[in-house]
C-alpha cells in the first residue's frame, strides 16, 4: 500500500480543488466549493476502498483515485472521438461525473464512509484494512453522491444524474434496467454514462494492477536483501577458523559490523 506523505495529501487536495475552481463557474462553482470545505478534513485522508486487494486502500486514496478518473475520462474522450464516436456532452459534464460518481464515499453529514478495521483477525484473514461505519444509514455510493450534491444545493443535470447513477455498471444490480436493454428507445441518449463507466473500470483496474505488482516487487526486493545477508553472512564465516568460544564471540562481531549495536 502507499503511504502518502501530508504534503502530498495536501498537494493532491488542491489539485481536485483546483480542478473545480477552472472547470465551473457561478452558483455551482460556489455550493461545490461549500461542500468540499465542510468535508475538507475527511475527503483528504478517506480511502478508496477498504481492501488493497480492490483500489487504492489507503489514506488519501478517494482523492488520487478521483484524479485518475478524471484524468482518464478526459483521455478517453480523445480516443473515443478518434475512433469516429460523437461526443454529445460538454467537458464539464464530464469532470462534474467524474469527481463526483464516489462521492457517497466520504460519508453522510456526520459520519465518515469508512472506519480503520480494529479487528486484527479480519485484517490478517480478510486483508480489510478499513471497515464500513455501522452508524450510517445504509446507501448505495452513488445514490449517497447525488444526495450529499442536492443537500449542498449543487444543481445537475438528467444526463449528469444518470452518469453518476449507473458509473459502477453491471457490478450495481440497480443499473440493469439501464444497461442490460434491447430497446433503442431505452438506451441512453447520449454516451456519456458509458464513458465515465469506462473511465471508473479502467482507472480502477489500473490501481488494481499498481498494488499487484507492487506487492510483489516488494516481496522480491525483500527476498533479494535477505539472500544479500545470508551470502555476506556466509563468505565472512568461512573465513573464520577458530575454537568454538572464538567463533561465538566472533559472530557477535559480525552481527555488530552488519547490523550495527543493538
Amino acid at each position: 500500500m502507499k503511504n502518502l506523505t501530508e504534503q502530498q495529501l495536501i498537494d493532491n487536495y488542491q489539485k481536485l480543488i483546483d480542478i473545480v475552481e477552472d472547470t465551473f463557474e457561478g452558483e455551482r462553482k460556489e455550493n461545490l466549493l461549500k461542500m468540499y470545505k465542510f468535508f475538507e478534513d475527511r475527503i483528504i485522508v478517506a480511502p478508496a476502498s477498504g481492501k488493497p486487494n480492490y483500489h487504492y486502500c489507503f489514506a488519501g486514496g478517494y482523492v488520487e483515485h478521483v484524479l485518475h478518473i478524471v484524468d482518464t475520462a478526459k483521455k478517453l474522450m480523445k480516443v473515443y472521438e478518434s475512433i469516429g464516436a460523437v461526443i454529445d456532452f460538454t467537458e464539464e459534464e464530464l469532470v462534474f461525473c467524474a469527481l463526483h460518481h464516489d462521492l457517497g464515499k466520504v460519508g453522510d453529514l456526520e459520519n465518515e464512509y469508512y472506519l480503520p478495521q480494529e479487528d486484527d483477525w479480519r485484517r490478517k484473514k480478510l486483508n480489510e484494512w478499513f471497515t464500513h461505519n455501522p452508524e450510517m444509514q445504509y446507501m448505495g455510493v452513488t445514490d449517497r453522491a447525488i444526495w450529499l450534491l442536492q443537500h449542498f444545493d449543487v444543481k445537475i443535470s438528467q444526463l449528469e444524474f444518470l452518469s453518476i447513477k449507473v458509473s459502477d455498471g453491471m457490478y450495481d444490480d440497480a443499473n440493469v434496467q439501464y444497461l442490460k436493454t434491447f430497446k433503442p428507445e431505452n438506451s441512453f441518449h447520449s454516451s456519456l454514462p458509458y464513458l465515465i463507466h469506462w473511465a471508473d473500470h479502467m482507472a480502477t483496474r489500473a490501481e488494481y494492477t499498481e498494488w499487484k505488482y507492487g506487492e510483489t516487487k516488494s516481496k522480491e526486493n525483500v527476498q533479494k536483501a535477505v539472500s544479500n545477508i545470508k551470502d555476506a553472512v556466509s563468505k565472512e564465516v568461512k573465513k573464520i577458523e577458530t575454537t568454538p568460544a572464538e567463533k561465538k564471540e566472533n559472530a557477535k562481531d559480525l552481527f555488530d559490523e552488519l547490523f550495527g549495536e543493538k
